[in-house]
């Protein structure tokens, strides 16, 4: 929960929750770390459902990154979301023995809360007034 709102907080300090990379970006980074829990313990059967498995997560994050809108930031919000429900069930996928066994649980965690987060910037900026 804490690295959660750290994450939140240096976004909104550093400006980087109004660019149009920092949200899609992040959620681009998630399935690296099993990519390298799977190499790390050289299972590239593993590596290869990852990849799988990556590829979606890869995909809204190039669309909420490509297209800035109300649609797009809910889409990633379910993105965030979906990598959450994708961790704390990941074992029942498929094992990756390379990930530590805390990991699905605390990625789990972040995800969730920056998804939830990413919703209510999603919602703030459906709501703004339009520009005169």
């Amino acid at each position: 929960m804490v690295v959660a709102v750290v994450v939140v907080l240096q976004f909104r300090s550093k400006g980087l929750e109004h660019t149009r990379c920092a949200y899609p970006l992040l959620l681009a980074t998630f399935p690296v770390y099993y990519w390298i829990f799977a190499v790390y313990a050289s299972d590239y059967t593993a590596l290869v459902r990852e990849f799988i498995a990556g590829g979606a997560f890869l995909a809204i994050a190039y669309a909420a990154y490509r297209l800035r809108s109300f649609a797009t930031l809910l889409l990633l919000a379910l993105g965030y979301v979906a990598h959450s429900a994708y961790d704390f069930y990941h074992d029942a996928f498929f094992v990756n023995p390379g990930a530590p066994t805390w990991w699905p649980e605390f990625c789990g965690s972040v995800d969730f809360l920056v998804g939830c987060y990413v919703a209510y910037l999603a919602l703030s900026w459906h709501k703004r007034p339009a520009a005169t």
